[in-house]
């Protein structure tokens, strides 16, 4: 058990501990068990853009009940990710994480036995909700367990099971029928949702809590136990791990002191800038794939279900490209790159998808644009997630992170809405596109004129200061202990 802090106290902080046992077999396994949760959301995110119409012909839907599905869907979302926050900071990070690695297998084979139009709207509300349950937590637990020059990779590498999740729907579904016209919706339901469920029950009994968090809530023993654990399976069984207590100890804080923190003066514009940002790719991404059906049989690409599945490498591309220079770059360049090409994506989408006869010139541009819908939010989505909790003190670094998940739920809520809006009122749908790449200009803006990192002075919850600072760092372009640390 840690001991009571004293003068001089020269043990290591948790936060250093970590540093020394490394990345190893730990981190994998850490790794593969709450991935389940970024695996499950890119199943069910393919499935909700290629099964509408499926849905819509057996449930005889109209546009307005069509586009219900899925409005619910990124209502539970929103939700579910506000929940986690809270939850995620109150309990800690493995309860949201389990939960939601279970019940979204669970609610999406339910979804595929709905037999009226009201149960299934139901059902993909919950399913909403738990999915976006677990993405915050998961994001710190993975930041917490990972020494700072590896949590880019390890961000990096939870992403790419999204992609693996995406991809593996999309196969499914290409394999019944390769135009995605007439899919046995309620099959593909159901096979989609067997290998999460499988992960899911060994996440139950093999993901362990985070030891950070355990310290900050006063569990010494239990934080120690993992930490033993963690030091064992990556080969460094010398190292101790009696470690020098945080500076205050708090089993939780109300949720309105949580706010407070993080729209307090310290974090407020960062708080701003994250929750902006996140919001207006997801409404370029999810937009996005909204769109995509609607142009995707023009001009002489690929067969539908081929061209979807062949976003995965797309997205794989952007993952080992932020990876890469977010090591190298400042966060502020890696993300002003990331929020100009979504503009340029968007736009080069839009002006040829709407040609009705593409010249192959024009079919290139439209395939830029297209695959930039799976590159650019790779890359985007592992800084901003990082950023997300990173950002904020521990005791309140899901709920930071669950504002800035949150508004991009919103994001993605409101894209389909304004799509039909702006499609019905002009009878084009290509204006919604360069709405999108105004919205990510004005994030390139905020992000190179206004960003600014937190205050460098203690930080009251923390007993190591250097959690906040890597921010502070990699505005600066230092390279010192952070550039390499997400």
């Amino acid at each position: 058990m840690a001991q009571p802090k004293v003068a001089g106290d020269t043990r290591p902080s948790v936060a250093e501990l970590i540093e020394d046992i490394g990345v190893g077999k730990a981190q994998l396994i850490i790794l593969c068990t709450g991935g389940v949760v970024l695996f499950n959301r890119g199943i069910q995110m393919c499935l909700m853009s290629i099964l509408t119409i499926p849905v819509a012909s057996t449930f005889k839907l109209g546009p307005n009940s069509q586009g219900l599905l899925s409005t619910l869907l990124f209502v539970g979302m929103v939700l579910g990710t506000i929940a986690s926050g809270y939850l995620g900071d109150r309990l800690g990070r493995r309860f949201p994480v389990c939960t939601s690695a279970i019940l979204v297998s669970l609610f999406a084979a339910l979804s595929a036995l709905a037999n009226s139009y009201l149960s299934l709207l139901i059902l993909r509300f919950v399913l909403g909700f738990f999915m976006a349950f677990g993405d915050v937590p998961v994001t710190a637990l993975l930041s917490e367990v990972t020494p700072k020059r590896w949590r880019i990779p390890m961000r990096a590498a939870s992403e790419g099971f999204f992609d693996v999740g995406y991809t593996y729907a999309a196969f499914l579904a290409t394999l019944m029928d390769p135009y995605l016209h007439d899919l046995q919706w309620r099959k593909l339901l159901l096979m989609a949702s067997i290998p999460p469920g499988v992960l899911g029950i060994l996440t139950i009994f093999i993901l362990p809590e985070s030891p950070v968090y355990l310290a900050m809530t006063g569990d010494h023993v239990m934080a120690q136990r993992i930490l033993t654990s963690l030091k064992r399976m990556n080969g460094v069984p010398g190292i101790s791990v009696d470690y020098k207590p945080p500076m205050v100890e708090s089993a939780s804080i109300p949720a309105m002191e949580q706010l407070r923190i993080i729209f307090g003066n310290r974090y407020r514009r960062s708080t701003m800038i994250l929750a902006y940002t996140t919001f207006v790719i997801n409404f370029f991404y999810y937009g996005g794939m909204y769109t995509q059906p609607q142009v995707m049989q023009k001009g002489h690409g690929l067969m539908p279900g081929w061209e979807i599945v062949l976003g995965g490498p797309a997205d794989i591309f952007g993952i080992l490209f932020a990876t890469v220079v977010a090591q190298l770059l400042p966060r502020r360049v890696v993300l002003s790159f990331a929020m100009f090409m979504a503009a340029v994506g968007i736009s080069c989408f839009g002006y040829a998808g709407s040609v009705e006869s593409r010249s192959w010139l024009l079919e290139c541009v439209y395939h830029f644009g297209v695959l930039g819908f799976y590159w650019v939010p790779a890359m985007t989505f592992i800084v901003l997630g990082q950023l997300s909790v990173e950002t904020f003190p521990t005791v309140a670094s899901a709920t930071g992170g669950s504002v800035a998940f949150a508004m991009g739920r919103v994001g993605a809520l409101a894209a389909p809405l304004v799509f039909e809006n702006i499609r019905a009122q002009t009878g084009r749908w290509n204006i919604f596109c360069y709405i999108a790449a105004v919205g990510c200009l004005f994030g390139m803006l905020l992000v190179v004129f206004m960003w600014s990192p937190p205050v460098e002075d203690d930080d009251p919850f923390e007993s190591a200061p250097e959690r906040i600072r890597p921010l502070a760092d990699a505005e600066e372009g230092k390279n010192r202990h952070v550039q390499k640390r997400m």
